[in-house]
């Protein structure tokens, strides 16, 4: 089937206007996505009429996501057989260990957060919230779990490949005061279908190795839930 060039072009310029929450101006938008900038004005106007975008700062006329895109993955977070299968154990889990909890999946070239628990006791403020769109897959610790845990074996080197063996990826002193612990999720498909990330203050220790089993176990028994069948 042919695809709709205009549709596409919708899409790219949401998907880059979610991916930064400080706004885009008109200028921006139609320079980084290579449109011209009478087609890119028209579609932010017919976006911006349907409260798709909006202007977050009505001088600098920087648009950013709407309520109506809001209210539209709000649905999406209800529907989601993988936030189902999975907020009940997260969320007993965050409690009991005073830890972040964030559920990322990725499309194509970019990974998105779909859900988020906080719980009282946390150490830690996280500043990225459902919705929020990152495209780093080298240095950010879940980025770098969606590229080990969907890649070959053998295309990895050594170093990732013990991850890849362990079914979970850490982050190091590179990610500053935040530590992560990235665990993936399969379906009947056998496919990664999201990435579960723990989130605590960082130390110059690694996370306890029980606590890394727990949360191994928990994703293992959310991939049962969501029909896969090996181990």
């Amino acid at each position: 089937m042919k695809e709709n060039r205009s549709v596409n072009r919708i899409l790219s310029i949401l998907e880059l206007v979610a991916a930064h929450p400080e706004g885009l101006t008109l200028g921006q938008i139609y320079r980084e996505l290579d449109m011209p900038k009478a087609t890119a004005y028209d579609f932010l106007q017919t976006l911006y009429k349907a409260d798709a975008i909006y202007y977050k700062d009505p001088r600098l006329k920087n648009y950013v996501i709407g309520s109506k895109m809001f209210a539209i993955g709000s649905v999406y977070t209800k529907n989601s057989s993988l936030i189902e299968a999975s907020v009940y154990d997260l969320r007993n889990f965050a409690n009991e260990h005073g830890k972040t909890i964030l559920i990322t999946k990725q499309t194509d070239d970019h990974y998105v957060h779909i859900f988020k628990y906080q719980p009282p006791n946390s150490l830690i403020f996280i500043n990225e919230e459902i919705g929020y769109i990152s495209y780093d897959f080298d240095i950010s610790p879940i980025g770098r779990a969606f590229r080990i845990f969907t890649s070959k074996r053998t295309s990895l080197t050594p170093e990732e490949q013990v991850e890849f063996d362990h079914r979970y990826v850490l982050s190091n002193s590179q990610q500053g005061h935040i530590s992560q612990v990235c665990v993936p999720v399969k379906n009947f498909e056998k496919r990664i279908v999201g990435m579960i990330t723990v989130c605590d203050l960082w130390q110059d220790k690694p996370e306890k190795p029980e606590v890394i089993e727990e949360l191994i176990k928990i994703s293992k028994a959310i991939s049962k839930r969501l029909g896969y069948l090996g181990e």
